[in-house]
């Protein structure tokens, strides 16, 4: 197994500067990668036998690189058989440093003493998230967040990550330059109605309803787009990959608060609930539909009183709880997919 060190110059393999934005670069390093259908508005390449993936939005260049260093049981016990799709089944056994030094070593104190999930640094125009091992972890873990925040102020949280023996699963590096901070081109400022708007109390059915309108059918706009979004804000400006699996506070605010026209509502016929929805990404860029996020528990019907030509929803997903099933199915709509 080759040897990866990644350093302020770039990524080195067995002392070989590599592109490591390049998926053809990367290839040619690690063979032929299994490339999996695009999920949202990114794109899987997994390197099997290596214990590598990347992710991309073009097919062509890598936005993130992932290596698998260690197994964790409890995770990948929670994992279902979608989501492991989308990670390599072998482990990266090669030596794995950040300039010269072993992962945990390069990471800062400051960010060990906070320990929990997962260790976030920079190096350079490099960023590093590094996902601890909640198997090998288990006493972190299971730790209450108030404990947790007064063994922060000691070594202890540290201490428990430097000792373990696979302290880290999987290594992710991002190549994220520091960008100049522009103004706000106010594309994103929230339209202000001038008609009856629909308002819907559900947030998850909201989504499914704005994926169908705005990115299906496009009859709304601006179309969302996250990562412009981010980068428009001035000195808000955020990078949507550091929220990892979290969904991002301002573009859920954003949708929350998008007004959708009553005008409209006659459009909608048909929902699909898929985990690869374009507006799920906008709201988790690396969501791999492992938890629960966007579920549909109950439907009021006061939300789906404004649309009447509604007929049915394909649930691929299993997003719609029994009682949301329920509601639909009592206003004639037909849904088939997971029950």
């Amino acid at each position: 197994m080759p040897s990866i060190d990644v350093s302020r110059d770039g990524v080195r393999v067995d002392g070989v500067l590599v592109d490591a934005q390049s998926v053809r670069a990367l290839t040619e390093v690690f063979g032929s990668p299994r490339t999996l259908s695009p999920n949202g508005s990114t794109t899987w390449v997994v390197w099997d036998d290596v214990g590598v993936r990347v992710s991309t939005k073009d097919g062509e260049v890598a936005t993130g690189v992932y290596v698998t260093v260690a197994t964790d049981a409890r995770s990948e016990s929670k994992r279902d058989e979608a989501a492991r799709l989308y990670r390599p089944s072998g482990v990266y056994t090669g030596a794995f440093t950040i300039e010269g030094q072993p992962p945990i070593a390069a990471a800062p104190d400051a960010e060990l003493r906070k320990a929990y999930l997962m260790l976030r640094f920079r190096v350079g125009d490099w960023e590093f998230v590094l996902l601890l091992n909640t198997t090998e972890l288990q006493e972190l873990h299971a730790m209450e967040a108030r404990e947790r925040f007064a063994r922060a102020q000691t070594d202890e949280l540290a201490d428990m990550v430097r000792s373990a023996q696979a302290p880290v699963t999987e290594i992710i590096a991002s190549h994220k330059p520091v960008l100049p901070v522009k103004k706000p081109s106010g594309k994103w400022k929230l339209p202000v109605p001038d008609e009856q708007t629909l308002s819907l109390k559900s947030f998850p059915f909201r989504l499914a309803i704005l994926n169908e309108l705005m990115f299906v059918q496009r009859v709304l706009g601006p179309r969302f787009n996250v990562y412009d979004f981010a980068q428009d804000r001035g000195a808000k400006n955020f990078d949507p990959d550091e929220y990892y699996d979290t969904m991002i506070p301002s573009v859920r605010a954003w949708l929350r608060g998008y007004p959708i026209p009553a005008r409209v509502a006659g459009k909608v016929e048909q929902l699909v609930l898929d985990g690869g929805n374009e507006i799920y990404a906008q709201l988790i860029p690396r969501w791999d539909g492992e938890d629960n996020s966007f579920d549909i528990t109950t439907i009021t019907d006061h939300d789906l009183e404004p649309f009447t030509n509604l007929r049915r929803v394909e649930d691929i997903g299993g997003f719609l709880g029994v009682r949301a099933r329920r509601a639909l199915e009592r206003r004639g709509v037909h849904v088939d997919g997971a029950d």
